[in-house]
Parts: structure tokens; C-alpha cells; sequence
């Protein structure tokens, strides 16, 4: 029930939405501060949470990155919480925890980026307190009132507010909200928007996998599907290539040297060797960069093609014929089974639409 109870206390409330009970100010952005440090103090009293100063500072860097695309200047406080679970929440005032079950989940930054513009943007616009207030009937400030009063509500204020967060029938609408202007937020930051694409993908495959586990916000009921389509209509609409490899972290290059030979691989895959000598190392430094920007996961076997003698991506040349190097023939099957290795990690994402 622990990990349940977890799960419940993670949105936030739009500052539009306090009417005339607008919070403003630093007075009371303060006081939004405090009603999120009452709910911490009851997390921290279940809950233990960890020290990983390397991933602590991976999150902080992350979470300034992100900062000037958010509407209000919130005094961020990012906390690790040790569970399995795969979730993370925000409670008001900006206090974001991440479970070490979904940093161990997540491949790169841009996958973290997304979570956390997502929970930023709960934060920013005060999800969680807009629906406490609507489902007591109550004004912002009478659920301040009632919360920070110090009186026997108060707890019962906070574990209505977490459930309702859950509950309320504008869940849906408000995490919508959190996924189009986190995505926003993402696309500013210079982070690649397909990371919120395979975060929707990885815990619906995970939900696939164990249909009873809890997944947090990301757990798999009817609109997860919808809210996947919409970010990726956004992206279609917006002409942003759907690029999986960078927030999974595939198709990685390297170059390898021996006494006598120089390698690129894709993954750990060898993809092309050829005798080791200042032209045949530039050569591969020269394919290294066409594969890093059009090798994708998303390629058609059709757009790697061999046409007189050379290797094309797309309109793109690669590879020509080269003396005690690898042909373009035998380069292009290497690199369909290094997309088809990567592919085969992630069975249930849709690479070709």
C-alpha cells in the first residue's frame, strides 16, 4: 500500500485557475512553499529516501536547464526516494522526487528531461491545489487556511488533495496540460522531443509486460495512448523528425584503432574495418558523421541503399568503394542488423509511421 500511497501525491495547481484567491508575490508563493513542505514531511516519514550525489546533480542540471521555460520562478528542490516503483512527482512550492526504480528505467538526459518538464509544469500551474480546492468546494485560500492552520484537517486537507490529484475527473485535461507545455519546455531546452515519445512507449511496453505493477503517472489506463498520439502529432505538426535512437541512447559510434587496422561500430557492432593510415581514418570520420545525423531506428530498409557502387541514407551519400576497406554491400548489412539489434530492445514502438 506504501508504493500506492506513493503514487497519489504527485500533481500541482495552475496559477491561472486561484480566481480571486490569485496567489502573487513572493508572500505567497511562500505559502505555497509551505503547504509542499507539509506534504514532504509526511513522504519522508514513509518513505526512505537516498543520497546518489551524481544523479541528485545529473537532476539539478536538468531541472536549470528547464527553468527559464517555466511562467514562475520556483525554488526547486529535487529529492531521491529508494523504491522499485517507477514514478515521479511534484508537490507545490517545486519539490520534485524521482524513485530509483524510474532512474534506473531511463537511458539518457532527454528521457529525464521529459519527466521533468512534465512535473515542473504540474508545479508551475498548481495542479494539485486547483483540485483539492475544487472537490472540497472550497476557495484557494480557505484550503491554505485549512492546511496551514496547524489544526486536526490539516493532514486530512493533504491526503484528500493527493488522492483527488488522482481521482478528479480533470486529471486527464490537467496532464494533458503537463505533457503539451512540458513538451514545449523540452523543444526550448534544446533537448530532443522523442524522449517523451519513448518514455510513453517504455512503461506502456513495461504495463504490457506486469499489467498488475504500478507505473505512477505513467501507469498504462485508456488515455496513455492518447496522450502518445497527441505528442506525436505535435512533433508531425511542428515538422520535428521522431529521432528514438538519441533518448534511447542507440546507434552509437565509435572508432576503434589497432597496430594494424582501424573500425567503426554502431552499438559495439563492427560496421566497417580497413587498414590502419591517415586517408582511411578521415574516410571513417567522414561516415562516422553521416551515421550519427541519419542512421535512425525509424529507416525504412529501402532508404539504405546501394546505388553504383556507393551507399546512400536516403539522398544522403555514406560509403563509396574502397580498397581494404569494407564494401558498400557488406556496410549496408551491417547496419541493417545493428538498426535491427536496436529495434529488437523495444518491440512494442511503432519505428515506421
Amino acid at each position: 500500500m506504501k508504493k500506492f500511497a506513493l503514487v497519489l501525491l504527485f500533481l500541482l495547481v495552475p496559477l491561472e485557475c486561484w480566481g480571486a484567491e490569485a496567489l502573487s508575490g513572493d508572500a505567497d508563493l511562500a505559502k505555497e512553499i509551505a503547504i509542499g513542505r507539509k506534504a514532504v514531511e509526511r513522504i519522508e516519514q514513509e518513505w526512505p529516501l537516498t543520497s546518489d550525489p551524481a544523479v541528485t546533480a545529473k537532476l539539478q542540471m536538468i531541472n536549470k536547464r528547464l527553468e527559464p521555460y517555466m511562467s514562475r520562478r520556483i525554488p526547486w528542490e529535487i529529492r531521491l526516494v529508494k523504491t522499485e516503483a517507477l514514478n515521479a512527482f511534484c508537490l507545490p512550492g517545486g519539490f520534485i522526487f524521482f524513485t530509483t526504480g524510474i532512474i534506473d528505467a531511463l537511458n539518457t538526459d532527454s528521457e529525464l528531461a521529459a519527466v521533468m518538464a512534465h512535473e515542473m509544469i504540474h508545479a508551475d500551474r498548481k495542479h494539485s491545489l486547483r483540485m483539492a480546492a475544487e472537490s472540497r468546494k472550497v476557495t484557494i485560500g480557505a484550503l491554505a487556511v485549512m492546511i496551514l492552520g496547524g489544526g486536526a484537517v490539516a493532514p486530512i486537507v493533504l491526503a484528500q488533495m493527493a488522492n483527488v490529484a488522482i481521482t478528479s475527473a480533470y486529471t486527464i485535461d490537467l496532464e494533458a496540460e503537463a505533457d503539451r507545455l512540458g513538451l514545449e519546455a523540452v523543444i526550448q531546452a534544446g533537448y530532443p522531443p522523442t524522449g517523451m515519445i519513448t518514455l510513453f512507449e517504455k512503461f506502456m511496453a513495461e504495463d504490457y509486460k506486469q499489467p498488475i505493477a504500478d507505473y505512477g503517472i505513467y501507469m498504462n489506463h485508456p488515455e496513455t495512448p492518447k496522450r502518445l498520439s497527441a505528442t506525436v502529432k505535435t512533433l508531425h505538426d511542428r515538422n520535428i523528425p521522431i529521432e528514438r535512437k538519441y533518448p534511447l541512447g542507440l546507434l552509437r559510434t565509435n572508432i576503434q584503432e589497432t597496430d594494424y587496422n582501424i573500425q567503426l561500430t554502431v552499438d559495439g557492432q563492427a560496421v566497417i574495418t580497413g587498414r590502419k593510415n591517415p586517408e582511411t581514418k578521415a574516410m571513417m570520420e567522414g561516415i562516422r558523421g553521416t551515421l550519427d545525423r541519419y542512421l535512425q531506428l525509424e529507416l525504412a530498409p529501402y532508404e539504405l541503399h546501394v546505388e553504383n557502387g556507393s551507399l546512400y541514407i536516403g539522398n544522403h551519400f555514406t560509403a563509396g568503394r574502397v580498397d581494404g576497406m569494407t564494401q558498400p554491400d557488406e556496410i549496408r548489412k551491417n547496419l541493417l542488423k545493428a538498426i535491427n539489434s536496436g529495434r529488437a530492445k523495444y518491440p512494442t514502438s511503432k519505428f515506421f509511421k
